[in-house]
């Protein structure tokens, strides 16, 4: 069972969230074109997890991060799996909480937690 809601649907609803951070994963060709492929999906998971740190400090409610549709085949790796697997790792939880963000085929909701409130919150 997953930690997370699972929606479908307009995902661009999302957008009337209050307090949304919106981070695009789909970069222009000429912007990360230069960068090896497990680069840039380090570079994923690194941008995501600054962006849940900023988006806390700054007061943001959530972040809509937009991954697309790839999934991930054995052995590749793509955006919204290097997404998904933060939002699993421990090192998000001081950031979100799991039980109220949103998976959804094409992005990912993270819903902010109050730098206040601590996991026993939940």
């Amino acid at each position: 069972m997953s930690t997370f809601k699972i929606e479908y649907g307009d995902w661009t609803e999302y957008r009337s969230l209050s307090k949304l951070l919106e981070i695009d994963f789909h970069p222009s060709e000429d912007e990360e074109s230069f960068l090896p492929y497990h680069e840039r999906m380090d570079k994923v998971w690194n941008d995501s997890l600054d962006a849940l740190k900023a988006a806390q400090s700054k007061g943001y409610n959530y972040v809509l991060f937009r991954h697309g549709w790839s999934t991930s085949r054995r052995g590749t790796t793509t955006s919204r799996s290097q997404v998904r697997k933060l939002m699993r790792d421990p090192i998000a939880t001081q950031y979100i909480v799991r039980k109220d963000c949103i998976q959804h085929d094409s992005v990912f909701v993270a819903k902010i937690r109050s730098p206040s409130k601590t996991k026993q919150d939940d």
